[in-house]
């Protein structure tokens, strides 16, 4: 029988809970008496899940789960923790319960001998740790949260089979760090590795793992503000942007990257004049996003032109820029790895032997395929006039 403690907690919170999750306390009950840990993780996958169970949360963990908590699964026992505490907003608080679970787990694996059969709760240690320092930024304690983050990325490169929960955990703490040091390259280039966590993930949690609209907007901002961003293909291709283009009053930012992309000085002029006003973080950086959209533009006039050798002054109207600006701006390029080349002052000509390779958009495609075109038409006239010129000798 389910001791008596425990069955008068589940009437307890059966009574208070929503009607339709009332059924899942009497599986509680069930499954705690007969020792089903696998099916009563499960229903409490399900309760967990579940928006109205969001008033009882934290105290079906205090009263009940932590009575059989190193019998089930240890990522599952945190998660629990985790989403029952998104109730609490002081984060010194949440910080002791996750303290509070760590140590009791440290205990309970002091406490185990060879023969027990049991695993230890590494990987429960690593995502609390995780999770720990997210809340030291939270706290805005960032060297408390950067030592961690530092250790948690040593022991997770090292670490064999490592759950994808745990990975995408990490990636998302890292990218918080970022944003809030306004490190716009590092926050765009791991909140893709945290992106691309959601897609291939086959565990089941029970944290909402959703990309959000924030997320969404942050990114198109860093792409925007990154001092090493100049490929903006793959975030633009990428699922997360449809959380973009679904208000209408934030497709300036996708039409922004948009005219980055293909260089357009005209279309980013006319798109800046209007948000630079209304959006302070790209007022501030104004003069950064007008060198950008300057190199975009000089990489564009390479690929368009198919080209690999410009004059200062092809240079100069395809940026809009002056020409004694050129050696500067090609210089530029060429540090960032945008390009490869060499300058040749006296006759003032841009010689590149490289591009940096990068993601394409529709448009640009189609000036990939018209240039395939025409090359195909040029191969087959000369293939004719060789054909009739080369006649007498043939026969």
């Amino acid at each position: 029988m389910v001791g008596h403690e425990v069955d008068t907690i589940l009437s307890t919170l059966r009574i208070e809970a929503d009607p339709e999750l009332s059924y899942l306390f009497d599986k509680f009950e069930h499954d705690y008496e007969n020792k089903l840990w696998h099916q009563l993780t499960q229903n409490l996958n399900v309760f967990f899940m579940d928006e109205r169970s969001k008033p009882l949360r934290l105290r079906i963990y205090d009263t009940f789960i932590v009575k059989f908590q190193e019998n089930i699964n240890e990522l599952s026992l945190v998660q629990y923790l985790l989403v029952a505490l998104q109730t609490i907003s002081d984060s010194d608080e949440a910080l002791k319960y996750l303290t509070h679970l760590k140590q009791t787990l440290e205990d309970i694996d002091s406490k185990k001998t060879r023969n027990d059969g049991l695993n230890n709760h590494d990987n429960a240690f690593l995502f609390i740790d995780i999770e720990i320092a997210r809340l030291y930024l939270h706290k805005k304690e960032l060297l408390k949260a950067r030592d961690m983050l530092d250790v948690l990325e040593k022991t997770l490169d090292f670490k064999d089979n490592v759950p994808l929960l745990l990975t995408s955990s990490f990636y998302s703490a890292n990218a918080e760090y970022y944003k809030l040091k306004e490190d716009f390259s590092s926050f765009y280039y791991t909140s893709l590795l945290y992106l691309s966590t959601l897609e291939d993930d086959n565990e089941l949690t029970i944290i909402n793992k959703e990309p959000s609209f924030e997320l969404a907007y942050d990114l198109c901002v860093a792409a925007l503000l990154g001092e090493k961003i100049y490929n903006f293909g793959e975030l633009l291709q990428h699922p997360i942007m449809n959380l973009i283009n679904e208000r209408k009053d934030y497709h300036w930012i996708a039409d922004l990257l948009n005219a980055l992309t293909v260089g357009d000085l005209e279309k980013f002029d006319k798109l800046i004049s209007v948000q630079m006003p209304k959006t302070l973080i790209l007022a501030q950086n104004e003069t950064f996003l007008r060198q950008k959209i300057r190199l975009m533009s000089l990489v564009e006039c390479i690929f368009a032109k198919n080209i690999r050798l410009l004059s200062f002054q092809d240079v100069a109207d395809a940026t809009q820029i002056e020409k004694d600006q050129v050696e500067h701006l090609v210089i530029k390029a060429i540090s960032l790895k945008l390009l490869k080349g060499s300058i040749d002052q006296v006759n003032e000509l841009v010689t590149v032997t490289w591009v940096q390779p990068r993601i394409i958009n529709e448009e640009q495609i189609l000036k990939m395929k018209n240039r395939l075109v025409d090359w195909d038409e040029q191969v087959r006239a000369l293939a004719v006039r060789l054909e009739e010129r080369g006649k007498p000798i043939w026969v």
